[in-house]
């Protein structure tokens, strides 16, 4: 049977997990190797696309003719649809009003894209044959005009089912005027969610949420946002803002998006911004709950549970022991910029659990049901705030973390770069796999680090289990450059609960730092299940494959790949998506 991907990371929860690939096994793969099979090329713009592609099998095209169907949503604000089997391009779709915002430093530091147009990645509905995605432009390119928009479109033809709509909202404050969703200052790059969300009579209706950072993450006027759309009217119903009392709290979340359950929550980690646990939600896990409109009554979306690790502002405001706000860690930075936000969450629906790690590299294991709503009194006695986790906090890029306590009582000791002056940041957010050889799992690669592989149980216990040899970036400077931007982007394939089929998929730039400039990337394929061990009884990660030189291509920085029906898509910064599978005996 086909698969189809349809969303980031192949579902709602964000597992990055494909568990229906009968083609690409350890023993296939292994054995024949891979082999790049075409390119699908972009224009428009030079580095091509941030979105990651998604896969429809079996669609009818307009003239009868039917093809599997990879979807492209590039920066130069046009919809790509390819045969996802030949390579053939069956049709662009321009869609913006206006023109993508010109790349200037106002929008990233580093001028790695030409444009700033489709960002985040679009979502399928199949049942309708709908794409949809936010783009942003404006009439004259600048900034300061920049409008986002949402679109309808048909997979089959590229035509739009709607007229865009334009993306406005407000959050109502007590005694306040409401803040106002201002679109040229928001950055757009979490991927979008679809899911069905239940009504006050608990009927489901399909609605479409977008989450923001911001252009200047910390700028006084900067927020995070969540907005949902409903898709029968194709409106904007409801929204939130993480921090409207101040300033910052962006979700942007390495570009994965906001995770879902079944009964209208959303969850998502925010960014570098103020907290103060009762309006303003920065560097915390938020748990938000979506009621659709009904009758007459307006939809609702309200936070409804949440967890913070610390604050960024040390000062009186939230009386963490009485530091100042530029007190600096061990990196010598500003305590400004901890980003719990840099990844995002993950559900592990079996055990009733939420997951995510940021730039501190530290994995925090959350009560679905009961994240635990931090308090001042809890971050000023920090092991009472750790206590409301599900299990202990772990160093889960860099284990075991250089002797230092992932849960200390001075949290300025965080994001640190301790003794090998590296950072090992998380970006995206790791991969979960419930498979047949050693129960769920999960994957991870940060920063200036090697794959590692965890399980865990249903109390959220996580046991480290084996490492890989290979060390993104390794040959990227230390504290000067930042240093290894952005360690491993993942994804998992899977048949089913055959064992000894899994696969973790990982892209990472080879040497450089991605975060600054377009460097080399390699894409390498790992056996999911089956390690080697050394003789101290260490276990290692079994390299099956990798892209190796005769495979050259610019790293795509937030981007996994994508297995789906024997092939794996690449994304790349080279205008172009390329596209594997196996190199037949």
């Amino acid at each position: 049977m086909k698969v189809a991907v349809l969303t980031r990371s192949y579902d709602n929860a964000r597992t990055g997990s494909n568990t229906q690939e009968t083609v690409l096994t350890p023993a296939q793969v292994s054995q024949h190797g891979m082999k790049k099979l075409f390119s699908l090329q972009l224009s428009g713009d030079a580095v091509g696309i941030e979105a990651q592609p998604l896969i429809v099998p079996d669609v009818t095209m307009a003239d009868g003719s039917v093809h599997d169907v990879v979807y492209l949503a590039s920066m130069a604000n046009t919809v790509w649809a390819f045969d996802a089997n030949s390579g053939a391009q069956l049709w662009p779709r321009p869609i913006s009003l206006g023109t993508p915002i010109a790349g200037n430093k106002k929008l990233d530091l580093y001028q790695i894209n030409d444009h700033w147009g489709i960002l985040s990645t679009p979502v399928i509905d199949l049942d309708t044959k709908t794409m949809y995605v936010v783009n942003w432009s404006s009439p004259d390119g600048s900034v300061a005009n920049a409008v986002h928009r949402l679109h309808a479109i048909d997979i089959v033809t590229g035509a739009a089912r709607h007229p865009p709509l334009d993306i406005q909202g407000s959050f109502p404050q007590v005694g306040r005027p409401p803040v106002t969703f201002h679109s040229p200052g928001q950055k757009q790059r979490a991927a979008l969610l679809l899911t069905r969300a239940p009504d006050v009579n608990g009927r489901f209706r399909k609605t479409l949420f977008m989450a923001c950072g911001s252009v200047q993450e910390t700028g006084i006027n900067s927020h995070g946002w969540v907005l949902a759309f409903d898709l029968d009217s194709f409106s904007t119903t409801a929204a939130w803002c993480s921090t409207p009392a101040d300033h910052g709290g962006g979700i942007w979340q390495g570009a994965q998006g906001p995770a879902a359950d079944d009964q209208g929550n959303i969850y998502a980690m925010t960014g570098n911004g103020n907290w103060d646990g009762q309006s303003d939600f920065s560097e915390s896990f938020v748990k938000l709950h979506y009621a659709a409109p009904q009758g007459g009554q307006p939809a609702g979306l309200a936070i409804t549970d949440w967890w913070t690790p610390f604050t960024e502002k040390s000062d009186a405001k939230t009386g963490l022991n009485g530091r100042k706000h530029n007190q600096t860690n061990n990196r010598g930075y500003d305590w400004g910029d901890q980003d719990l936000g840099s990844g995002g969450p993950v559900v592990i629906q079996k055990f009733g659990l939420v997951v995510g790690a940021g730039k501190d590299g530290i994995l925090y294991v959350l009560d679905q049901n009961k994240f635990g709503k931090t308090a001042l009194a809890d971050l000023l006695n920090p092991a009472q705030n750790y206590s409301k986790l599900k299990s202990p906090p772990i160093f889960f890029t860099y284990f075991p973390g250089f002797a230092v306590n992932p849960a200390p009582q001075d949290p300025t000791n965080l994001n640190a770069y301790f003794v090998d002056n590296k950072t090992h940041h998380l970006h995206g957010s790791p991969v979960f796999w419930d498979g047949p050889d050693h129960g769920p799992m999960l994957f991870c690669w940060g920063e200036n680090e090697s794959l590692r592989a965890w399980s865990v149980n249903n109390s959220g216990k996580l046991t480290y289990v084996a490492i890989g040899h290979e060390v993104a970036s390794k040959g990227a400077a230390g504290p000067q450059g930042h240093g290894g931007m952005p360690g491993g982007m993942l994804c998992l394939s899977a048949n089913g609960n055959q064992a000894g089929t899994g696969i973790v998929w990982a892209l990472a730039p080879l040497n450089g730092d991605a975060n600054s400039q377009r460097v080399q990337g390699i894409l390498r394929a790992y056996d999911a299940a089956n390690y080697d061990t050394d003789a101290q009884g260490n276990k290692f990660l079994r390299l099956l494959w990798s892209s190796g030189p005769q495979n050259t291509f610019k790293h795509n920085k937030f981007n996994p790949p994508v297995v789906a029906n024997g092939k794996v898509y690449v994304p790349t910064y080279d205008d172009r998506v390329d596209v594997y599978g196996l190199n037949a005996p």
